[in-house]
């Protein structure tokens, strides 16, 4: 650690190494490929089967619910988000005698943990793979059962982590991005 590296430091000052290196990294970044997805004009990310989302409640193969009000759901919410309220049921619109009457989320205060869908017993709370939450008023912050009953755009045994093709949808109210499950592909980073 003599006069060579005091020496060496000094040439490393004078020529800008370090300058050049970091220089040459950015350099590089400009030319390369971008990784920048075109949503939501043309492409859409399709997340894994892990993801969680938008709240489903899940029917049987006979179009029953699958929940029977059991509210440990909510008790299982560390947020208090969940409301279920039961009600007896002579209809035959659940899979027991009790359903749900009330059955809502609120998603601002929604942390989309994943105990609501650990707590059930009958599977009918999942957390789906639905990202797009953004709405112009507040009040569609609140999921109601009847919202959460239909099926989400990607089924659960698609297996995701793809880019699709995606098509853009304005409405009077609201835009929506729908995507062709069809027509995918892996995107390389």
């Amino acid at each position: 650690m003599g006069d060579g590296f005091k020496i060496f430091e000094l040439v490393k000052k004078v020529l800008f190494t370090d300058f050049v290196k970091g220089l040459s990294i950015t350099l590089g970044y400009n030319v390369s490929r971008s990784i920048t997805h075109r949503y939501p004009d043309e492409e859409k990310w399709i997340p894994y089967r892990r993801f969680r989302g938008l709240h489903t409640l899940n029917k049987d193969e006979h179009g029953r619910e699958l929940c029977v009000a059991c509210e440990l759901c909510s008790k299982a919410c560390p947020t208090q988000c969940i409301t279920v309220i039961p009600m007896e049921d002579d209809t035959g619109r659940g899979i027991a005698d009790r359903v749900a009457k009330v059955w809502k989320v609120d998603l601002v205060r929604c942390l989309f943990c994943g105990y609501c869908e650990d707590a059930c017993p009958t599977r009918a709370v999942r957390l789906g793979r639905e990202y797009e939450l953004a709405c112009i008023d507040s009040r569609c912050n609140v999921r109601q059962r009847e919202e959460l009953l239909h099926p989400q755009p990607t089924p659960e045994a698609f297996e995701g982590g793809v880019v699709a093709r995606a098509t853009f949808i304005r409405k009077k109210r609201s835009i929506k991005v729908k995507a062709d499950l069809m027509n995918t592909k892996k995107r390389s980073i």
